[in-house]
């Protein structure tokens, strides 16, 4: 063979090489890309399902549908392979778009989350508005009261960690804070999913963008009694916060800034990002607490306890199991109805975990 043909030769299986090479690599693309579209496609079949206002049987066929088409474009061995492709990629793109840009919007709310709190300060004195005082008996409707209330955030004195534990469910908690003023108020703050009427809370409804983030500013004998008048009754640990004062008051006017943002341009709850608990982290001072984004305990609030003890946030002098003992509140409590005021009631479930009970 002369050396031209022994030249054509090599250049045909060096061709040939990079030929398989790149068929190569281009199938072992296909796998996550495949995987990709597949996970996309789910996952924007459950959003039509949670987000879209649409009757719920619709919801639920275009949830099965949308999937199913999308894998169908994609994956079946007839003609036409790249504009199919096309347009399960158009379809994916518009429709997820369309999941990213959606603000809440206006629905008829249950009662107890029929108003939006708002704040107005001028320097130290702050008004609260919509501040809720429910009123709750065991198997009645509460008895709902929208307040205005002044408070000096001068005499701000100290705050509480309040976690309620949901039954068996370890990894599960609804995390609270309660800012507590000179002359016994407080002002307990909880995150929650906005519910509109006719539906219930929904932890996967937390990953779709379906409910909006809802800030409740209230008394104590609203929130903490509406979980102890349950049937039965909710666990409720109270737990003091070991921070200084000018740090828990930075602390507080955030919360109030992000009531206020909240109030003008609503936003979603996220499980992930904008729940009971990641909220409270996100607008936690460095100077408070800083969580690093890969610890569970920042995204599991039935966890977090432990997380605080190891802060310093809490008392860290015994274990966290024996801690939530010590700091549960006992069964039997008076409600806050034969009490003078709120402020007399918070004291009185204090005084149960710390020692004799105040006069009434």
């Amino acid at each position: 063979m002369n050396d031209a043909a022994s030249a054509a030769v090599r250049t045909g299986e060096g061709g040939g090489s990079a030929a398989r090479k790149a068929s190569l690599w281009l199938r072992m693309a296909a796998i996550p890309t495949s995987l990709a579209i597949v996970l996309l496609s789910v996952f924007l079949g459950l959003a039509i399902h949670y987000w879209l206002p649409w009757p719920e049987w619709v919801r639920t066929l275009g949830a099965w549908a949308f999937p199913l088409l999308i894998c169908g474009l994609w994956f079946l061995p007839i003609p036409y392979r790249l504009a199919r492709r096309a347009v399960a990629l158009l379809l994916l793109a518009c429709l997820f778009i369309a999941y990213q840009i959606k603000t809440p919007p206006p629905q008829d709310w249950v009662a107890l989350m029929e108003k939006s709190p708002y704040v107005e300060r001028q320097g130290d004195r702050i008004t609260i508005f919509n501040f809720r005082d429910a009123a709750h008996s065991p198997g009645t409707e509460p008895v709902i009261n929208w307040t205005r209330e002044d408070f000096d955030l001068s005499q701000l004195v100290g705050a509480d960690l309040i976690l309620q534990p949901f039954g068996d469910l370890k990894g599960l908690a609804h995390v609270m804070l309660t800012f507590r003023f000179a002359d016994g108020r407080h002002v307990i703050i909880s995150m929650e999913a906005r519910q509109a009427k006719g539906q219930s809370f929904d932890p996967l409804a937390g990953f779709f963008r379906r409910d909006p983030l809802y800030p409740i500013l209230a008394t104590e004998r609203d929130l903490i009694w509406e979980r102890l008048a349950r049937t039965p009754p909710d666990p409720v640990q109270i737990y003091p916060l070991l921070a200084d004062k000018a740090v828990l008051r930075q602390y507080f006017e955030r919360v109030l800034t992000f009531v206020n943002d909240t109030h003008r341009q609503p936003i979603f709850y996220s499980t992930l990002t904008e729940s009971c608990m990641t909220t409270f982290i996100n607008l936690a001072p460095e100077a408070f607490i800083h969580v690093r984004w890969y610890d569970i305990r920042r995204w599991v609030p039935g966890y977090s306890l432990s997380l605080f003890q190891q802060l310093g946030l809490v008392d860290h002098s015994m274990p966290a199991e024996k801690l939530a003992a010590r700091r549960t509140l006992p069964d039997g409590l008076s409600g806050p109805q034969g009490f003078a005021s709120d402020a007399a009631w918070s004291a009185s479930i204090r005084q149960s975990l710390d020692g004799p009970a105040p006069p009434r």
